[in-house]
């Protein structure tokens, strides 16, 4: 079976700063008709950063499911920023922070059903404090929390570590760990 949808006509009904929502009419690979809402978004980097054998987590407060969660560091890619630039950038702002060693580990789209947002995970390594990091931008609030594997699994057990992409990460540590490599 051959898949795919043919777009019949979209209508862009909002364009933000950070995101578009499109509405598609598209014809089915059956020849039925079907409404497609997309949400278009910059692309976005997220890092497993590591010091100390904990993993440093940063604390902010998320409008869209109205609290605060612990999230590894994170940000979008600028329009025409290189991937790895992005991610050295949002740690260094995030966290004050810089890696000697950057790892790409992998990436996916975050929900393809309805978001184009594709992630892209790095693991940085060798990292020092800086003396005069880049800044926050100016909407965020971030309080860094540093958590043992342990304690990380627990907070995501406890619905404070609650996203996808800080799953993964730490998945991705726990995995480092289990093979015997240092992380």
């Amino acid at each position: 079976m051959e898949f795919g949808e043919k777009t019949l006509s979209k209508q862009t009904i909002y364009e933000g700063a950070i995101l578009d929502l499109e509405v598609h009419q598209v014809a089915l690979q059956d020849g039925n008709q079907a409404k497609r809402e997309i949400i278009r978004h910059q692309p976005a980097v997220a890092i497993l950063a590591l010091v100390d054998d904990k993993i440093i987590l940063v604390k902010q407060y998320r409008k869209a499911i109205d609290r605060a969660i612990l999230e590894v560091p994170a940000g979008l890619v600028d329009p025409g920023e290189d991937w790895l630039a992005a991610a050295q950038r949002e740690l260094e702002e995030e966290t004050g922070y810089q890696a000697d060693s950057w790892t790409k580990l992998f990436g996916g789209y975050l929900s393809p059903g309805y978001l184009d947002e594709y992630l892209q995970i790095y693991h940085a390594d060798q990292l020092r404090l800086v003396d005069q990091p880049l800044a926050q931008d100016e909407d965020e609030h971030i309080e860094l929390v540093r958590l043992t594997l342990d304690q990380a699994l627990d907070m995501v057990n406890q619905g404070e570590i609650c996203d996808y992409k800080s799953f993964c990460a730490i998945q991705y540590w726990q995995l480092l760990k289990a093979g015997g490599h240092n992380g």
